[in-house]
């Protein structure tokens, strides 16, 4: 009798092992995600890389300018092109939502553009020499080529 029960548990035994085993390798295949997958998700995460098209609200008119960024983590390099030419951006950075650059123009006062993105275009203020402008600009991203 014992030698049944026995053979009875080991057969339980195995058939809750093989019936689990499925299970253990569904759960271990979802903690595994393939180094591709990561550098998908993070390039559909990253919504700011790439050319901007944008117009500033100026005082005597809408000026049209472009933004080529790129954000590695949570800093943010590229450059601000308007009619008066292009210029780096010195600090940059994306973070709660907020994307803000800074770059001197080129009569040397310094510019900081603060926006938020939503529906795919940034609106925003731009701050000219410390205050003294301020006026809003909007952009949006040039379509893949």
């Amino acid at each position: 009798m014992m030698k049944h029960i026995g053979l009875f548990v080991a057969v339980v035994v195995g058939f809750s092992l093989v019936a689990a085993a499925p299970s253990w390798a569904q759960a271990g295949a979802q903690q595994k995600t393939p180094p591709a997958q990561d550098k998908d998700k993070a390039a559909a995460a990253d919504q700011i890389s790439g050319e901007w098209e944008g117009v500033v609200d100026l005082p005597d008119g809408a000026t049209a300018f472009g933004m080529t960024l790129k954000l590695d983590k949570d800093k943010v390099t590229g450059d601000v092109a308007g009619p008066q030419g292009s210029t780096p951006i010195t600090q940059g950075s994306w973070a709660d939502g907020k994307l803000t650059i800074a770059f001197t123009y080129v009569d040397g006062a310094g510019i900081v553009m603060t926006g938020s993105l939503a529906e795919g275009q940034f609106t925003g203020s731009l701050d000219y020499g410390g205050g003294q402008m301020v006026v809003n600009w909007t952009a949006k991203k040039k379509p893949a080529k």
